[in-house]
């Protein structure tokens, strides 16, 4: 048995899920600037609604950003504690993963996987008109596809080279998150699904990275940090090419 912790507070969204084997506590709910707050008593009650203890955990995910500063922070802070806690490993998943198969999973829900985009854009807001953007191709469209990164995320304030160029070759590109402010109205995608990243979707992925030898120590998961990007300073204009 291998009971599986997963964490997500990098949106407006506190998510977490403990999956005893194949059964799925969940929750999923709009904190805003709470999570500080809330995260630790939600937390207590799943661990209660399935009659675990947090030492009984055996591995941990959670989603290690880029998103919201505070929020990535939390997340890696509590995955820390707990892991140190019960002596297991974590595996650090990038926010956009999460966020691309929790789009896969509602998009699954009203059309067959053969439907749907071979890759997909990626978009998680920062501030003001930043964004960062990811794209991934994937791999079988189920609960546990393979996610292969075509773009590494980055953070940018208009469109990327990269990206124009996707968009002439494949019409039929997919969106996991809100449109960029600054992307012409005449660009189309083959699916559009903005939604916030949901943990319940990661238990698969998770477990499938420690199998394969993708998890660490609980000192070594940290949050994801975004090269040139900073909380404090905008990003400039340099840091959109690609």
């Amino acid at each position: 048995m291998t009971v599986t912790l997963c964490i997500e507070t990098s949106s407006a969204y506190c998510s977490l899920a403990l999956s005893v084997e194949d059964q799925v506590f969940h929750r999923h709910e709009r904190l805003q600037r709470r999570h500080n707050e809330e995260v630790l008593p939600l937390l207590d009650s799943l661990y209660r609604e399935a009659g675990m203890r947090p030492r009984d955990t055996q591995l941990i995910g959670f989603g290690a950003g880029p998103g919201s500063f505070t929020g990535v922070r939390i997340a890696a802070s509590i995955a820390q504690g707990l892991a140190m806690a019960s002596d297991c490993p974590v595996v650090a998943m990038a926010g956009s993963e999460v966020l691309l198969r929790s789009a896969l999973d509602l998009s699954l829900q009203s059309q067959p996987a053969q439907n749907l985009p071979a890759c997909w854009l990626t978009v998680v807001p920062s501030r003001a008109d930043a964004f960062y953007l990811g794209l991934y191709r994937v791999e079988n469209s189920d609960d546990c596809s393979e996610l292969i990164p075509e773009q590494v995320e980055r953070l940018y304030t208009q469109v990327p080279d990269w990206l124009t160029h996707q968009l002439d070759r494949d019409p039929n590109l997919g969106l996991a998150g809100p449109r960029p402010s600054w992307l012409a109205a005449s660009v189309r995608f083959q699916t559009e699904v903005d939604l916030e990243p949901n943990a319940r979707m990661m238990t698969a992925a998770v477990r499938r990275a420690h199998e394969s030898g993708n998890s660490v120590a609980a000192q070594a998961a940290l949050p994801i940090y975004v090269d040139g990007d900073s909380p404090w300073n905008k990003v400039p204009a340099a840091a959109n090419k690609p």
